[in-house]
């Protein structure tokens, strides 16, 4: 059998939104084949944080990104954007890519355009429901576009290539343990239900205060307890709230341990990340959706009214009725386990556990492809 090789640059970054799934592809090409991989990341991004810990090349370029409100730092975009493009050049011709994969947002930009070019085959992976602007962009420049939903190809308007729904590709290394295991991990009764709460990976500070005012009532009334992933710059502020100190409340700054928390909860409340959305999907639990009000486009708000849709979850938008809303979100799923019990189920028409898999086979084809060339 033949071994696959070849040179492949990944381009993503800014937030876990646009690494993890590009880390989840590599791991899935790498069990496939012997591929050379470069990773171009910002400046700035969580990528500085992570990439440097795994075994492959790592480049940065100046690109950040375009605020949709008047700033200073609007006035060197520009700039940025020329001397971006004039890196990515310079990474292209010295590394001499067999394709180059986008995963959204700014970084993958220049990179992805540069590369089109220069004739290199270039693929981009989308995670949202309503595309980025940087795929928008893009898509008449790319020979394959990798979407998580069949309604996500309406919004590609002017496309060069193949669209592709692969869905969003999840860590491997996630795994579900016993409910009763995972509770006693974090030390919470198991005979008691679980609520985690989190904001995404910075925290919501918006949901934690109406999780501080809801609380208290939801304890007494339903016995709850509650995992609460608060945010590292909001805990300082949480830790020293009344409520963070009563007995079943569990707050955290940031929760390494996803797959534990995940499998120690009866009921979930997020944000509606497309990255979150996916390894919910995995978790299969009831759930309801806080989608980030200033999200660019709207994209969570759009997440979140897909998953809603197939009955996934119950959306609560950030509006004047928030906490109320939530509460009535709440009470309803605790008082009707039948309903809750088939909301979790209804996450399988969404699961996509071959994501990684089918965007590799993609990538792979585009090697072939040039190879033939």
């Amino acid at each position: 059998m033949k071994i696959m090789s070849g040179k492949i640059i990944f381009a993503g970054g800014g937030t876990g939104g646009h690494l993890y799934p590009a880390l989840a592809t590599i791991e899935a090409l790498r069990q496939r084949g012997q591929f050379d991989i470069l990773f171009v990341g910002g400046y700035r991004g969580i990528e500085n944080q992570i990439i440097p810990n795994y075994p492959f090349h790592y480049r940065k370029i100046w690109i950040s990104g375009f605020q949709r409100f008047f700033t200073l730092q609007n006035i060197l975009f520009p700039i940025k954007l020329l001397i971006s493009l004039l890196q990515s050049l310079w990474i292209l011709l010295k590394f001499k890519p067999g394709v180059v994969v986008g995963t959204g947002g700014y970084v993958s930009g220049p990179v992805v355009y540069m590369a089109s070019k220069l004739g290199i085959p270039t693929l981009i992976q989308e995670q949202d429901s309503y595309p980025g602007v940087t795929t928008r962009l893009l898509g008449k420049y790319s020979d394959i576009i990798c979407v998580p939903y069949p309604e996500v190809i309406s919004h590609l308007k002017k496309v060069k290539g193949e669209v592709v729904v692969t869905g969003v590709p999840v860590r491997r290394s996630l795994r579900l343990i016993p409910q009763e295991e995972a509770k006693s991990f974090w030390g919470l009764q198991v005979d008691r239900p679980v609520i985690f709460i989190f904001g995404g990976s910075q925290g919501a500070h918006s949901i934690n205060k109406a999780i501080r005012d809801l609380a208290g009532e939801l304890i007494q009334k339903y016995n709850v307890q509650l995992l609460w992933q608060v945010g590292k710059h909001n805990y300082s502020e949480v830790s020293h709230w009344h409520i963070s100190g009563e007995k079943g409340v569990k707050v955290f700054d940031y929760i390494q341990e996803m797959d534990r928390a995940y499998s120690a909860s009866d009921l979930i409340i997020s944000r509606a990340g497309a990255i979150t959305l996916a390894e919910l999907a995995m978790v299969q639990k009831p759930c309801i959706l806080i989608p980030y009000p200033l999200a660019a486009a709207h994209h969570q708000e759009k997440n979140a009214q897909t998953i809603a849709a197939a009955g996934a979850a119950i959306l609560v938008r950030e509006d004047v009725q928030f906490i109320e809303k939530l509460r009535e979100a709440v009470d309803y799923l605790l008082t009707h386990p039948a309903e809750a019990a088939r909301m979790g189920q209804n996450w399988k028409s969404i699961y996509a556990p071959q994501a990684a898999d089918k965007i590799a086979d993609q990538i792979i084809k585009l090697l072939e492809r040039k190879n033939e060339n």
